[in-house]
């Protein structure tokens, strides 16, 4: 196993039993879903004798700005939300029919753990009392681009402008909210909450309202096999494998959004984001 991302450990290269160095599969993976695709990549190797899953960890975002800006080829790249792929398609580096979705998120509004600004609603952050709404770029990020979206259709979001604060991504709302700097935000439920708790100070805040699925998205955890990508069958393999009813008991058990059960055995999965 190798994880390759700033301030993670790398471990070692796998080699196969031969000592040959392992055929790579390299995957762009968002740090909020570490742990459970740490699982899954386990398990794939252990099935795959000679091959050597690579996690590269990051904001997903960041991960897309590598890809487009630096050149930089993976096999593959998950996204929380979806959004974040399109900018891959619009490139021409990845087809829209290629993309799988894997879960799906809840949307909800959270505010600091005194909530100071009285909200109790997505209403109330029109209210005089909240001076701060902070938000994860809607352009380059899912929760950031499903966040605005509510917001429209709650029919307020150009009643809050002057209180919108735009933040480079999903943790930096956190912590906008878990300091005091802004009165309310929006996350996803499960990621990275209980993927990645030493990142972000979630005692700090609290889930005051689940955004209703009509107002947003949906919002799916979705993965896609680049174009021209070097290991596509295997890296194919490793994503038909999140769409199995193994790889969603693995992704169930750390709290991210799986598909229900009877879909993934009754019904090919909606691609698109």
């Amino acid at each position: 196993m190798l994880i390759l991302a700033a301030g993670c450990k790398p471990g070692k290269t796998e080699r196969a039993a031969d000592g040959r160095a392992a055929t790579a599969v390299t995957f762009y993976v968002p740090c909020g879903m570490e742990m459970p695709f740490m699982d899954l990549e386990e398990r794939f190797e252990a099935s795959h004798p000679g091959v050597d899953v690579r996690l590269l960890l990051d904001n997903s975002h960041i991960l897309i700005k590598r890809i487009l800006e630096k050149n930089e080829r993976p096999d593959a790249v998950v996204s929380p939300g979806g959004h974040e792929l399109v900018h891959l398609v619009e490139a021409g580096l990845a087809d829209a029919d290629d993309i799988r979705n894997f879960g799906q998120y809840d949307l909800c509004l959270f505010v600091p753990r005194a909530n100071t600004a009285g909200v109790t609603c997505i209403d109330d952050l029109t209210k005089p009392s909240v001076k701060t709404v902070a938000v994860a770029d809607p352009d380059e990020t899912s929760i950031g681009y499903f966040t605005v979206e509510t917001l429209k259709n709650a029919g307020i979001w150009d009643r809050i402008q002057s209180k919108v604060v735009i933040t480079g991504d999903a943790s930096q709302t956190y912590k906008h909210v878990a300091s005091g700097k802004a009165d309310a935000s929006f996350a996803y439920r499960s990621c990275p909450l209980k993927t990645a708790p030493d990142k972000l100070e979630y005692s700090r805040v609290r889930v005051i309202q689940s955004v209703p699925n009509d107002m947003y998205g949906p919002a799916y955890a979705a993965a896609v096999v680049l174009k021209n990508a070097r290991q596509a069958a295997l890296a194919e393999e490793f994503v038909q494998m999140l769409l199995a009813e193994d790889g969603q008991r693995i992704l169930r058990s750390y709290d991210l959004p799986c598909l229900p059960s009877q879909a993934t055995s009754t019904k090919k999965q909606e691609k698109k984001p």
